[in-house]
This record gives C-alpha cells, sequence and structure tokens, in this order.
C-alpha cells in the first residue's frame, strides 16, 4: 500500500521522503571509546609535534585556545559542529555524528596533550568531547501554550521566566568522539613525521 501512495508522487517528491530513510539505514551510531585515544612517539623534541597538532586542528577548523608548553597542553575552543551542507567543514568524521548535530546543534573541543616518556620519546593523547545543546523545559498545561513553547514567555518546569528573546541556553556532555580522536591522532604524526611505538604495559614493563 505504501509503495502505491509514494508511485503518486513525483520523482523529486519520492526522492526527498525516501533520502532520510536511506540516510538512517546507512548510519550506525559507532562504538563509545573504552581508553584513551593515545600514542607514543619517538621525537626528540616538542616542537614539530606542537606545531603538527596545531596546523591539524586548524584544518579540522578546531582554534586552539589555551597552549601551556609547560604542561603540554593544547585545548580548543568549543566550536558548532559541521551539519547538513557544510560541505567545507572537517570536525565530523561519521555519518551518524553528521546526523546527529544536524538535528540537534552539538559541540565539539578538542584536547591534545604531550607527555614526556624518555629522552627521545612523547605520548600524545588526543581527546575530543561532545556537547549537546539544552534548554529549560517550558510549562505547557493547556493546548494554546504548545504553540509558544519555544517563545520563551512561558515559566520553566521549575517555575521561573526567562527574559524574552534571551532564552537561557547550555550544552551538557554526551561523551567522546573516538573516530575524530584516532584521525586527529593519525595526521598529526603523520604531519611530524614520526613513527608509532607501541605502548607498552606496567605489567609487560615488570615481566622478567
Amino acid at each position: 500500500m505504501a509503495a502505491v501512495v509514494l508511485r503518486s508522487y513525483p520523482v523529486r517528491v519520492r526522492a526527498a521522503l525516501l533520502l532520510p530513510l536511506i540516510v538512517l539505514s546507512a548510519c550506525q551510531r559507532p562504538t563509545p571509546p573504552q581508553s584513551p585515544t593515545r600514542s607514543d612517539v619517538g621525537s626528540p623534541d616538542l616542537d614539530a609535534l606542537w606545531e603538527s597538532s596545531l596546523a591539524v586542528l586548524r584544518r579540522h577548523d578546531f582554534q586552539p585556545d589555551r597552549q601551556d608548553r609547560a604542561a603540554g597542553i593544547i585545548t580548543t575552543l568549543p566550536v558548532v559542529s559541521q551539519q547538513w551542507g557544510e560541505v567545507w567543514r572537517q570536525d565530523v568524521a561519521d555519518s551518524y555524528s553528521l546526523l546527529q548535530s544536524s538535528i540537534q546543534n552539538t559541540q565539539r573541543q578538542a584536547t591534545v596533550q604531550f607527555l614526556k616518556r624518555a629522552e627521545d620519546q612523547w605520548n600524545i593523547d588526543v581527546k575530543v568531547e561532545v556537547f549537546r545543546q539544552t534548554r529549560p523545559e517550558s510549562q505547557i498545561t493547556t493546548a494554546s501554550s504548545a504553540y509558544q513553547a519555544f517563545s520563551g514567555i512561558l515559566p520553566t518546569t521549575e517555575g521561573s521566566m526567562q527574559i524574552v528573546g534571551r532564552a537561557e541556553v547550555w550544552y551538557c556532555p554526551i561523551g567522546r568522539d573516538g573516530i575524530m580522536e584516532s584521525r586527529l591522532l593519525d595526521e598529526i604524526t603523520a604531519r611530524a613525521g614520526v613513527d608509532a611505538i607501541p605502548i607498552q604495559t606496567e605489567a609487560a614493563a615488570s615481566a622478567p
């Protein structure tokens, strides 16, 4: 029956109706990272790794904010993530995340941290945190008030009033973007021209 109804629409309308279903069927939520995204690399100094990190972050639309060489840490400003149609953006690495940020505003913030492991060895840790936009829920007690749910003139569920045109909005953390973390780490090491070294666990290091 649904197929018969669809065939009654023009080709362009059918394509527009089917596109979301095709996209949703192709998107699968990535497995959340269970461990830090990090790697030991062979490099005698921090300069090449530091400059490579800044270049890679900027290439992926993460603008550096805090740069503390003494602590070995670079933190970027939170940036609203790529949405449909923004094909020039590089801050979203998979189709599920793109769909997520297109449905509801999300932000990403990257952190790159360096730890000296040996005389000619550094550990690079990359973290990309994801935040979802949220706002207080309005009290909807009648059918007519539903039309004003996003106007800012209704009291919140806690009973407070919002200033019209200045509805309170904040971003809550929803996890890490492991795919983007791995991409950034790979590009940083490749750009710096350094070799990754297998990370030795404490158990392996204490073994005879």
